[in-house]
């Protein structure tokens, strides 16, 4: 039977929120796990993982004796990932160096250099890449470890291994020159930092700190995996009932409020009033809810295009994740979008600036027509004919990064940040309520699904 007074309400049905319910069990507290289909985070942060983050959720799961992120390859599918840039395209998703070399095939200015032509026997080839998979667990295992956030920064390039290092530096070093690159090369590479920080990372930028373009370079020289998230969070939830906490799928009725805190509320059933000594939302940003977060960010939604087509669709395109973006794109309303293809459909996630009380039917004429342009630029040899569509927004949230010379900073800060979560019940009324707590992208670090696990672990530490 459900209790009423609870320490800790969570709202978001994601791994996230379990990681952080099992540390508060763990430590004796009473915990209710609400999903809430209106709060969540979406499915380009549930959907796939790199092994940055891969290695972080083992060394969790070493930590806490957690099987399923123990065993987190039980949970994960290789996926190869197709960037286009324009016309130019990136196959990435493979093993570091494989990821390496196409990189340096595309974007030779950027990636190859003095020491690239050297990586010719087999013997360089797995050193590259067992260096690559050494840092990626050092540096987790560092990182869960560490405390202060001061030193974390710092950890994350001093474990860089010299023989990426020297790569690593001289594609840095572009970002501090590209003002010389003529008119072509500086739009191909804005736009490849920006597609590939707003895919990794949920940053839309051109540019970003020593720091956070280290997490990029490391993103795209990793092998990519598509997350079962449904069967994590099944296996994470036995888990949770099994500690003692609680969980309901059921939205938020009746959410009460007095004096800047929330007192109580009421769920779609028998149990009544709970009372929650604290809540906390975790995941992209509320809709339909009583809450309003503070935040002076600029930020882009997600429009989720799920198309069915007349005809089955070439072979060369089925089961293929493609994202696609030019430098045209760049700084427009829909700077960019991915696409994942079925026999004969076509899953379309289109990063679109956000427009508060925006409906589908207004734009959804539009957005076929440039999903159609964009195919047809693309693959001006095939035809698509559409028998059915349906759009909705999803929970992702994009941050837009307006640093244009952010490079020139070392550091992400890996501190606890804590965003004002105010009440908005009703009109005029828009206080700041204090025991409410916001994790998502709004308040962590620009290096995407990292830095939400690291976000999250130091906080179930402390709360």
């Amino acid at each position: 039977m459900l209790s009423n007074d609870i320490d800790f309400a969570l709202v978001g049905h994601n791994y996230v929120t379990f990681l952080l319910s099992l540390g508060l069990l763990e430590r004796g507290k009473k915990v209710l796990i609400l999903d809430d289909d209106r709060f969540n985070y979406g499915d380009f942060f549930t959907n796939s993982l790199t092994l940055l983050d891969i290695e972080f959720l083992k060394s969790w799961g070493e930590f806490s004796k957690l099987n399923p992120l123990i065993n987190i390859e039980n949970y994960l599918e290789p996926e190869s990932l197709y960037f286009h840039i324009g016309k130019k395209q990136v196959v990435l998703g493979d093993s570091p160096f494989r990821n390496y070399r196409e990189l340096s095939r595309k974007f030779p200015n950027l990636f190859l250099n003095e020491r690239s032509g050297s990586l010719a026997f087999n013997n360089e080839v797995s050193n590259f890449n067992d260096k690559y998979k050494e840092f990626c667990s050092k540096v987790s295992l560092s990182l869960f470890q560490e405390k202060k956030s001061s030193k974390m920064s710092k950890l994350f390039e001093e474990l860089i291994p010299e023989e990426i290092h020297f790569h690593f530096q001289h594609f840095f070093s572009f970002f501090s020159k590209k003002d010389q690159f003529n008119e072509a090369q500086k739009g191909e590479f804005n736009a490849l930092i920006y597609l590939t920080r707003g895919f990794f990372q949920n940053r839309l930028s051109t540019t970003g700190s020593r720091s956070e373009i280290t997490h990029l370079f490391f993103s795209l020289l990793s092998p990519y995996f598509k997350l079962n998230h449904d069967k994590l969070i099944h296996d994470l939830l036995s888990l949770h009932k099994e500690s003692g906490g609680d969980f309901k799928k059921l939205n938020l009725s009746d959410l009460r409020f007095q004096r800047g805190v929330v007192k109580s509320f009421e769920l779609e059933s028998i149990e009544g009033l709970i009372r929650p000594n604290k809540m906390a939302f975790i995941g992209g940003y509320p809709v339909s809810l009583p809450i309003k977060l503070k935040t002076s960010s600029f930020s882009y939604n997600c429009l989720n295009v799920d198309m069915i087509f007349q005809a089955p669709l070439p072979k060369l395109l089925r089961n293929k994740k493609i994202i696609f973006s030019s430098p045209m794109k760049i700084g427009t309303d829909r700077p960019f979008w991915e696409v994942t293809f079925g026999f004969d459909s076509a899953v379309f996630n289109i990063i679109i600036s956000k427009r508060e009380g925006s409906k589908v039917e207004f734009i959804k004429e539009r957005i076929i027509e440039t999903l159609f342009d964009d195919l047809k630029f693309l693959y001006p040899e095939f035809s698509f004919v559409i028998k059915n569509v349906n759009m909705k927004y999803t929970l992702d949230v994009f941050i837009e990064d307006r640093d244009f010379e952010s490079y020139k900073r070392t550091d992400v800060t890996f501190r606890k940040k804590i965003i004002g979560v105010f009440e908005d019940s009703a009109p005029l009324i828009f206080s700041r309520l204090k025991n409410v707590l916001y994790f998502g992208p709004y308040n962590e670090d620009a290096l995407g699904t990292f830095s939400s696990l690291i976000e999250i672990k130091r906080w179930r530490d402390t709360l």
